[in-house]
């Protein structure tokens, strides 16, 4: 799929079939993340969350930009020191709202964010999630997260801060 269309004149101007924060259970089977050697049986929700906490954790611990600084971390991403420590021990799991503001934070590029919305369970959409299409216009651009909140209130996407 080609992102580079995703804007926010697109975002004003397409209907998409969900807020792309809530899903049903069925949604997304095609682009489920496989097991290693691609045989076809996807990989249970339990085996992805821990996948996503090692990524999270690399990120996190990388010398740049947070290289293990919780103040940094929520700086820039709006991730307290308290959920990412929940996150990181697998007390608690990583939504999906998460993984945004830890891509547009950091900032990651599309190509580093694709697979960490499939580790948390979802793929991302952004021509049928209203979300999804927030987040690709928020990397293409380059917001930071406030700009990102903001994006998110202007489409009527209410977000914890």
């Amino acid at each position: 799929m080609n992102f580079s269309n995703i804007d926010k004149q697109y975002i004003r101007d397409h209907t998409f079939s969900s807020d792309g924060l809530t899903f049903p259970v069925e949604h997304n089977t095609a682009t489920a993340m496989l097991r290693p050697g691609d045989s076809g049986i996807p990989l249970p929700s339990e085996k992805k969350q821990v996948l996503l906490q090692r990524e999270f954790s690399r990120i996190f611990a990388a010398p740049t930009p947070y290289n293990g600084n919780f103040a940094k971390l929520e700086t820039r991403t709006g991730l307290t020191e308290a959920i990412m420590r929940k996150y990181l021990r697998g007390a608690r799991p990583i939504t999906r709202v998460a993984v945004a503001k830890l891509c547009v934070g950091t900032p990651l590029t599309l190509e580093q964010s694709i697979p960490l919305f499939s580790m948390q369970g979802h793929s991302l959409d952004p021509e049928e999630q209203l979300f999804d299409a927030i987040v690709v216009d928020a990397i293409n651009c380059g917001d930071d997260i406030g700009t990102f909140y903001e994006s998110c209130a202007s489409f009527g996407i209410q977000l914890n801060k």
